[in-house]
């Protein structure tokens, strides 16, 4: 949700920020029409009062810089909300997957590492027969692949406790990759992360 508010208020600042800019640009010319076509003379008098085209002018001033930290702000609360968004969830955020089509997690460094006998090996050259691999928002246990952690937790309880699961990750989504930290230390299991 945190996400979501902060790219929707983050776009509505920009929005914001360059119609009142737009504005200040194009009001100069309606000023314009009504001096000509309906030769109103208030306009006329606060053309030529120099205390009043100081002010407008200072007020002006403030104005620009109004709209252009609304701007600022807006792009940083929208990218700050993507950040979160793909946090949380990964490449299935939705704006991500909208905004970056092209970029699949690639799963391949892990299994560059597992050896002939289905073992992990780290970069030390220890083996490991139990690895937890997260990538993005999935999760598989020794190459099988869970469909939640629930699944991952039942298959889990098969190994024997004497073992240390090593822990890869690949492009994971954090919440789920801290799941199955918190998972296995509530489980007794040691383990380790790749670095």
């Amino acid at each position: 949700m945190i996400p979501w508010t902060l790219i929707i208020v983050g776009g509505l600042l920009v929005i914001f920020g360059v119609l009142g800019l737009i504005s200040l640009w194009v009001l100069p010319f309606f000023e314009r029409f009504e001096v000509v076509y309906d030769k109103d003379k208030e306009i006329l008098s606060a053309r030529m009062d120099p205390e009043i085209g100081k002010q407008v002018w200072y007020e002006k001033k403030n104005l620009i810089r109004d709209f252009i930290v609304a701007i600022f702000a807006g792009i940083l609360m929208f990218f700050a909300g993507l950040y979160l968004g793909y946090a949380a969830k990964g490449e299935n955020f939705w704006l991500y997957r909208k905004l970056f089509p092209d970029r699949i997690a690639t799963e391949t460094m892990a299994w560059d590492a597992i050896n002939e006998n289905g073992q992990f090996v780290a970069e030390d050259g220890k083996a490991y027969t139990y690895y937890v691999l997260v990538a993005g928002d999935k999760v598989s246990l020794s190459g099988e692949t869970c469909a939640d952690l629930l699944e991952l937790k039942t298959r889990l309880t098969e190994i024997k406790r004497e073992n240390t699961v090593i822990i890869i990750d690949s492009f994971a989504v954090s919440s789920l990759y801290r799941g199955v930290k918190d998972m296995l230390n509530e489980m007794g299991i040691d383990y380790e992360e790749t670095r």
